[in-house]
């Protein structure tokens, strides 16, 4: 098979090929017949397969029975363009899974029954001029060889490529969605990611509210997917506070849109009073982290006492690691650094996070609500299923007050 695809290459590159018969008696037939179907017998392999009112097939491979296996449509090189329509609609006629179009050069291998455009139901395209002959050998074979054909594998693994392709496809073209809610309503991780990369390039670390106002200035202002809601909510700059304002243009009675994480965009937002400055959040965990680093920048030295005050049975909220936060699962630990060399735990309730606000303000000898004034457990602050689900993986934190 080496050597025969190394002889049709260099007679391609030649241009030895003039014109549809010789592609089928010099390229496709002696491939099929390395492949193991044998040309001469009428049971394999039929040339020119009659399809009943229609036209002709080039090639039409038969297993068992009478019905046949696979199509082969050839055409002039370079003109496979012409051949897609006719091959798919002979396909469709006879109830053949599998079909081949190729002018020697260029194979393209089919599933007449997938769905989408021809190009889309194609499952492999090899150019056999372009790859290594060993590559062009394994994927005939995949695809082509008789004993493969006949036991039903090689249709089985044709399935399987279609399935992963379309997937790829799928997950290609939801990447601008994808991105569109991330930026309209942004998860802690993105925002603490962003704020981490702009304190690198200039030393600086931004309140994370001015970083999830520019990343909502990203949203584009339509997300175009059926069933979602038309507009995001919208986070604008006010005199140096971030405020969170609803998107006007959306019809009263229209649901409010969701986040990846199933939380409605309009409820999410938590807004708060630190040390006389009014912020808002887009997120509970978000603002738990903000509130932290404010107290704690007032007197780091209070921190390893606010640590054991709330440490649980077998974890900690506050602490040094990963491996304290979540000892059993370090690296499911989802947490965020507040002040240098201090994480906190953000898979807890939002019942939980108030509470260590409130230890915190407690021990920094703060007062609520004249120096902090926030809350999280208000009708205003809806949680995402995510933390809701992380809070019944880890367990509740048992808070020492």
């Amino acid at each position: 098979m080496l050597e025969l695809i190394a002889r049709i290459r260099e007679r391609l590159v030649q241009g030895a090929y003039l014109n549809e018969a010789a592609i089928s008696h010099g390229v496709v037939t002696p491939i099929l017949n390395a492949l193991g179907w044998d040309s001469a017998d009428p049971q394999q392999l039929v040339p020119e397969f009659p399809i009943p009112g229609r036209g002709r097939i080039d090639f039409a491979l038969f297993t068992l029975g009478q019905r046949p296996a696979v199509f082969i449509e050839v055409k002039g090189v370079g003109l496979t363009f012409e051949g897609d329509r006719q091959l798919f609609e002979y396909a469709f006629h006879e109830g053949v899974p599998f079909c081949v179009l190729t002018d020697g050069r260029q194979w393209s291998f089919y599933l007449p029954s997938g769905q989408g455009s021809y190009d889309d139901r194609r499952v492999y395209r090899l150019q056999l001029d372009d790859r290594e002959p060993e590559e062009c050998a394994r994927i005939l074979t995949r695809y082509l060889a008789r004993d493969r054909v006949r036991d039903g594998s090689a249709l089985i693994d044709a399935q399987r490529d279609y399935r992963d392709a379309a997937g790829q496809r799928q997950a290609v073209a939801a990447l601008p969605r994808a991105w569109a809610e991330l930026v309209a309503a942004p998860h802690e991780l993105l925002i603490e990611t962003v704020a981490n990369k702009a304190e690198a390039l200039c030393g600086f670390k931004p309140a994370l509210s001015d970083v999830a106002a520019f990343l909502a200035q990203l949203a584009p202002d339509s997300l175009s997917t059926t069933g979602a809601a038309a507009r995001p909510q919208i986070a604008r700059k006010t005199g140096g506070a971030v405020s969170v304002q609803p998107d006007r243009s959306k019809p009263a009675d229209q649901k409010p849109a969701t986040s990846p994480e199933g939380t409605a965009l309009g409820d999410r937002a938590v807004t708060a009073r630190i040390f006389g400055q009014h912020r808002s959040y887009p997120t509970a965990s978000l603002a738990l982290v903000d509130v932290l680093r404010s107290i704690a920048a007032r007197d780091p030295a209070k921190i390893a006492e606010l640590s054991s005050r709330v440490r649980g049975r077998t974890r900690n909220l506050i602490a040094r690691t990963p491996n304290e936060i979540n000892p059993s699962r370090p690296d499911l630990a989802r947490a965020a650094e507040f002040s240098p060399g201090w994480l906190v735990g953000l898979n807890v309730s939002n019942r939980e996070k108030m509470a260590i606000i409130r230890l915190a303000c407690e021990v920094a000898g703060l007062s609520m609500p004249d120096d902090v004034d926030i809350d999280l457990t208000s009708r205003g602050c809806i949680f995402a299923k995510g933390e809701r689900a992380g809070r019944a993986a880890y367990g509740s934190w048992i808070i020492r007050r």
